[in-house]
């Protein structure tokens, strides 16, 4: 497959596909006073020219797999949502919304974020929210406030190519992924209901290689929520057979990750850990 696609004034980077998902899509869109970037991702020479100029990046959320690049554009000026914009900012806040108590792993969080994946700190020009031009008016971005994923998570819709970015609500085999502090899963569901309803002929995820059109993406979507309920009824289960279960048990039985990526992998339990409590706290079980 071709590593980008353009279409009109946009060009879509594609994010190389690995299970870790360190990669996401890269948008760039030519607009009235220049190109802005979405999401400095995916891996290409022309991406790391790009850089060299004064560009405007744009930011879905602060996860670091959408700003793994933002490191090369040192001319560049920085746009987020609202309420991501902070820990775009700051690392310490970025770990904390993570959501890691123990003193020690935050230390050692900070330095594989700062050192292995490069994902620095910016200060951030200008915010943004749903429904609001992303910059201003002329690069034709619209912003879809989409949480649930974190609590600015945002997409984008690009009027003139009818193009919705709905970053990530990948419409990956994972499923969704809600295991920040800042996490929802009820968000979650209304924004992927969101989406069904925008008035966009084609839709773009962060996490695959394909363009869709309306038809293609509403079952896809379906497919997609319908994760959730799958993950409860799983955890009913469970605690059919033992009301008290603890989440130390629980949490090795794979129910959001595969069982076997489970083990020696302490920050995937972490997070296996904490998307079980968002489901066990919507259930209401409180026994744990």
């Amino acid at each position: 497959m071709e590593d980008r696609t353009k279409i009109e004034n946009i060009t879509i980077y594609w994010g190389r596909q690995e299970s870790a998902l360190i990669f996401s899509n890269s948008i760039v869109v030519e607009g009235g006073r220049g190109k802005v970037i979405i999401d400095p991702s995916a891996e290409s020479d022309e991406l790391r020219e790009l850089s060299r100029h004064k560009v405007s990046v744009v930011n879905s959320h602060y996860h670091g797999d959408h700003r793994r690049l933002n490191y090369l554009f040192t001319k560049g000026e920085f746009f987020a949502p609202e309420l991501d914009a902070p820990m775009l900012e700051n690392n310490r806040l970025f770990i904390d919304a993570v959501g890691i108590d123990d003193a020690e792993i935050k230390e050692q969080w900070l330095e594989i974020v700062k050192g292995l994946y490069n994902i620095v700190e910016h200060r951030i020009t200008g915010t943004f929210s749903d429904g609001e031009y992303v910059i201003d008016r002329s690069y034709d971005i619209k912003a879809i406030g989409l949480p649930g994923h974190t609590q600015g998570h945002s997409g984008f819709f690009i009027e003139g190519a009818s193009l919705a970015i709905i970053t990530d609500i990948d419409l990956t085999k994972f499923g969704p992924w809600y295991g920040n502090e800042t996490s929802d899963i009820d968000d979650f569901l209304r924004s992927i209901e969101k989406i069904k309803h925008l008035d966009s002929k084609y839709f773009l995820s962060s996490h695959t290689h394909q363009i869709y059109t309306r038809e293609q993406v509403v079952p896809m979507l379906d497919r997609f929520a319908s994760f959730i309920s799958r993950r409860e009824e799983q955890i009913m289960r469970l605690l059919d057979a033992d009301p008290c279960m603890s989440l130390d048990r629980m949490s090795r039985y794979g129910i959001i990750y595969p069982k076997s990526s489970l083990d020696n992998n302490p920050a995937l339990v972490l997070f296996e850990k904490k998307m079980l409590e968002k489901h066990l706290k919507r259930m209401h079980v409180s026994c744990l």
